[in-house]
C-alpha cells in the first residue's frame, strides 16, 4: 500500500463531537459547516460499543432509540455519504469497556470482577474486562458490521484498557475474571494478585500482563482491519497505526500544573517510534463531572500548539454537539487549527532536530513502586522544565529503544543524553551508554541512574563505566533525612565549581551566599581517582532558634562529580535535583542543570537566545526541503490554575549554530525576518510573539 493510501501519514486534524445517544438525530451538515469552518478536515464520531449510533444487527449491541428523529434511521450513513461529499474524513468511535445489562447477565464471563468479587456498574452499564471475550472476539464481529456497511476511514477505541477504575476514578481492584486468572496463571506460574501491593513480585507482573494483552489486542485489530482496508487507519495509545493522546485537566489535579504534558508525550513518542503520526485530542471542557463548562481558552492553546510544534496533529472535542458551546469558545481551537491547514507543507515530514535527549524509564519508575511517580517522574519534569526555560531544544527517549536508536546510529546524532534518576539499566544498556560516551557523546546522570539491576537489586558498582563515581557509599533518604542540608559551590579548601559558562557556580555566589539547599535525598559516593569534582556537602545543620542556625561541619562529599570517558564525558548529580528544581523553582537547581549540560556538550549549544524563559522553542527540519522549521510558544499567560491571554513578547534574537540559512520567515506575522549568518550560524530577530509562531528558515 502506498503512503498516498494511507491517509494518516500527512498532516490532519481532526474535531470530535463525542455523542450522547440523545444526540443521534444531530444535524450533519450544520456538524460538518463547523468542523470545516474551525480548520478540521477529519470528524471522530461514535459509533459503536456501548451505544451504536446505526441499527446493528448484533445482538450485543443497543442502538440508540433517538435514530427513530432520522429518515433514515442511521446516523453514521448519513455522517459518512455527506462527509466524503466535502473531503472530509470520518473516524468511528468505538468503547467495548462498558455493556448493558441484558449482555452482562447473558454473559457474565465478560465482565470485570472485583477482589470481592463484585461487579463494576456505573450508570447501569457493567464495565467488561479486555482478557475476555467481548474485547477479544465479540469487537471483531462490531468491526467487521461496520466495515461491512460504511467506508470509514479509521477505528478510534476510546477506554481501551483494564477497569481498575470507574468515572468517578472509585478503585475497584485488580480484575478477578475467569479469564485474568487462567491467562495470568499460564503466563507466569503464579495466582493473580488481588492488592496493589508493590512489595509482592506478582504486582509487577500484573502491569506486565496488562501491557501485554492489550499490545496483543491491539496488533490483532490492526491486523484484521489491514486485511479488509488497508486504507483505514487505527488509533491507540497501544500499537496502533496513529499513537493517540488526550490532553485534559481535572479539578483535583494537585498543584503545581504540569502545563508541558502533551509536548512531554509527542516528544518521546515521535522519538520511540518516529515512522508513527501523533493525534493529540484537546478536551474542551474542564473535567469530566463538568463536560459542558468549557476549559480556559489559555490552556487550549497551550496543548494545541504543543502538538503541533513537536509534530503532531492537532485536534479537539466536546460532548454532544457544537451548539451546545457557544462561538467564541471555538476562537483558539480554530485560531490553531486553521494555521496548520494554511501551512500544512511545513508539518508534512517534520522531524525534531534536537541534539539533546532526556532518557525516560518507565522500568525504574515500577521499581520504586509507590514512589516511582516522586523519584522518577517528577526528577525527568524537573529537568525537562530547566530545559524549557533554558532554550536547550531536546527530545524525549524511552530506555527501552536505547539500543534500536544505537544499533541505527541514530543514538550518536545526539551531543547529550541526560538520565534522571533511570536507577535500572540492563547490560545492553550499560554497554550501549558507555559506548556513546566513548564515542565522544555527553552524559549527565542524577540520584539512583545505574544503582539497580533488571531484577531491582542493588549493583555492588555504579552500572556506567563512564561515571565518575564508582559505588555508593550510603544512601540518606527520606522526608527529614537531609532537612536543612545544602551544597556549597565553593568547598572548604577554596577551590570552585569545576568550570563553565552560565552555570552554576560563579552565578550563584554572585547572587547568595553560594549554598544550595538540599532535600530529600543524597547518595555519598566514592569518586573515582581521575574524577572532578563539587558542590560539596553541608550536612544537615540547625535551623533554630536564630541563635543556633550556623554549621560546624562541612566534607568533601561531592554533589558533582566530573569525569572523561575515552572521547566524550559525563557528568553526575547523586542526589534529586531535578526533583527539587519541579516542587520548589528555585533558580540555583536549574543552573546545576544547565551547567551540568554544558559541561558535558562536545560543542557549542544547539541554540542561544534573549528570549524569557517564558518561551518554549523548538527546532526541527523538513530533509526533503532543507527547512529548518523553529517553532516558538509563549507561556506568559499562565500562572497558577489560570491560563490568560499571552502577553506580547517584542524583539526576541535567535541564533541557530549549525544551519545556514539566507531566508527566513514568520509564518504567523506572514513576513520576511532579515538574517544574519556568520560560520556555520543564523540569526534572526523575531519582532512580536503572540500566542506562538513558527519560523521557516531556508
Amino acid at each position: 500500500m502506498s503512503t498516498t493510501d494511507r491517509w494518516w501519514t500527512k498532516p490532519y486534524r481532526t474535531f470530535q463531537t463525542n455523542l450522547r445517544e440523545i444526540d443521534a438525530g444531530l444535524d450533519v451538515e450544520r456538524v460538518l459547516d463547523h468542523i470545516q469552518d474551525i480548520g478540521a478536515d477529519t470528524w471522530l464520531l461514535n459509533t459503536a460499543g456501548i451505544v451504536s449510533f446505526f441499527p446493528s444487527a448484533l445482538p450485543f449491541q443497543h442502538p440508540s432509540p433517538w435514530l427513530s428523529e432520522r429518515a433514515s434511521g442511521d446516523l453514521i450513513g448519513d455522517a459518512v455519504t455527506a462527509a466524503h461529499a466535502r473531503g472530509v474524513r470520518v473516524i468511528s468511535r468505538v468503547d467495548f469497556s462498558k455493556v448493558h445489562q441484558d449482555v452482562a447477565e447473558a454473559h457474565p464471563d465478560w465482565c470485570f470482577v472485583s477482589p470481592k468479587g463484585e461487579r463494576q456498574i456505573y450508570n447501569g452499564l457493567y464495565s467488561t474486562c479486555p482478557s475476555a471475550p467481548y474485547y477479544q472476539e465479540r469487537a471483531f464481529e462490531i468491526l467487521g458490521e461496520v466495515l461491512d456497511r460504511y467506508p470509514v476511514d479509521g477505528f478510534f477505541f476510546n477506554w481501551f484498557g483494564f477497569n481498575e477504575r470507574d468515572y468517578s476514578r472509585r478503585y475497584h481492584g485488580i480484575c478477578q475474571c475467569v479469564h485474568c486468572q487462567t491467562r495470568f496463571a499460564a503466563t507466569y506460574g503464579v495466582s493473580l494478585p488481588r492488592d496493589p501491593d508493590w512489595s509482592d513480585p506478582a504486582y509487577t507482573q500484573w502491569h506486565g500482563y496488562t501491557k501485554s494483552v492489550l499490545d496483543d489486542l491491539a496488533r490483532r485489530i490492526r491486523e484484521f482491519l489491514a486485511s479488509r482496508r488497508p486504507d483505514v487507519a487505527l488509533i491507540l495509545r497501544a500499537d496502533p497505526d496513529v499513537v493517540f493522546y488526550e490532553a485534559n485537566n481535572a479539578i483535583e489535579r494537585p498543584e503545581p500544573l504540569w502545563v508541558y504534558g502533551v509536548g512531554e508525550f509527542v516528544r518521546e513518542s515521535r522519538t520511540a517510534v518516529p515512522d508513527k503520526p501523533v493525534w493529540v485530542n484537546t478536551v474542551m471542557f474542564l473535567d469530566l463531572p463538568y463536560r459542558f463548562t468549557v476549559e480556559q481558552p489559555g490552556y487550549l492553546g497551550l496543548h494545541l500548539t504543543q502538538a503541533m510544534a513537536h509534530g503532531g496533529n492537532p485536534s479537539a472535542y466536546m460532548i454532544g454537539t457544537p451548539d451546545l458551546f457557544g462561538r467564541g469558545d471555538f476562537d483558539v481551537v480554530a485560531d490553531v487549527l486553521r494555521f496548520h491547514r494554511d501551512h500544512q507543507d511545513y508539518y508534512e515530514g517534520l522531524r525534531s532536530a534536537a541534539r539533546i535527549a532526556l532518557v525516560s524509564s518507565e522500568r525504574s519508575a515500577l521499581h520504586f513502586g509507590e514512589t516511582g511517580q516522586a523519584k522518577v517522574t517528577r526528577e525527568l519534569r524537573g529537568i525537562f522544565r530547566a530545559l524549557v526555560e533554558s532554550h536547550l531544544p531536546f527530545d524525549i527517549l524511552p530506555d527501552d529503544k536505547l539500543a534500536e536508536l544505537a544499533e541505527s546510529g541514530r543514538l550518536a546524532g545526539y551531543d547529550a543524553l541526560i538520565l534522571p534518576n533511570v536507577a535500572v539499566l540492563d547490560e545492553k544498556q550499560r554497554a550501549v551508554l558507555d559506548a556513546y560516551v566513548d564515542g565522544g557523546g555527553g552524559l549527565i546522570a542524577t540520584s539512583d541512574t545505574a544503582a539497580f539491576d533488571p531484577t531491582g537489586q542493588a549493583r555492588a558498582e555504579l552500572g556506567l563505566e563512564s561515571l565518575g563515581a564508582a559505588r555508593i557509599l550510603e544512601r540518606r533518604e527520606g522526608p527529614h533525612a537531609m532537612r536543612s542540608a545544602y551544597l556549597r559551590t565553593k568547598p572548604a579548601g577554596g577551590s570552585g565549581v569545576p568550570g563553565g559558562s552560565g552555570g552554576s557556580g560563579e552565578d550563584a555566589r554572585a547572587q547568595g551566599t553560594g549554598m544550595i539547599m538540599l532535600d530529600r535525598a543524597f547518595l555519598y559516593v566514592e569518586a573515582k581517582p581521575d574524577a572532578e569534582t563539587g558542590l560539596h556537602l553541608v550536612p544537615p545543620s540547625r535551623y533554630g532558634p536564630p541563635e543556633k542556625c550556623y554549621w560546624d561541619i562541612e566534607t568533601e562529599h561531592p554533589g558533582l562529580l566530573l569525569h572523561r570517558f575515552g572521547h566524550g564525558s559525563t557528568a553526575y548529580l547523586p542526589w534529586p535535583v531535578g526533583s527539587l528544581y519541579h516542587d520548589l523553582s528555585l533558580p540555583d537547581h536549574r543552573k546545576v542543570i544547565i551547567d551540568a549540560v554544558h559541561q558535558v556538550l562536545p560543542r557549542r549549544p544547539q541554540l542561544t537566545t534573549d528570549a524569557p524563559p517564558q518561551v518554549e522553542i523548538a527546532v526541527g527540519s523538513q530533509e526533503e526541503s532543507g527547512r529548518t522549521l523553529v517553532h516558538l510558544i509563549n507561556y506568559s499567560g499562565h500562572h497558577g490554575r489560570a491560563f490568560h491571554e499571552p502577553l506580547e513578547i517584542r524583539d526576541i534574537t535567535i541564533s541557530l549554530h549549525g544551519v545556514t540559512a539566507t531566508k527566513a520567515r514568520s509564518a504567523r506575522l506572514d513576513t520576511d525576518l532579515e538574517v544574519t549568518s556568520g560560520t556555520g550560524s543564523t540569526q534572526v530577530v523575531l519582532p512580536s510573539l503572540g500566542r506562538f509562531d513558527l519560523l521557516v528558515l531556508e
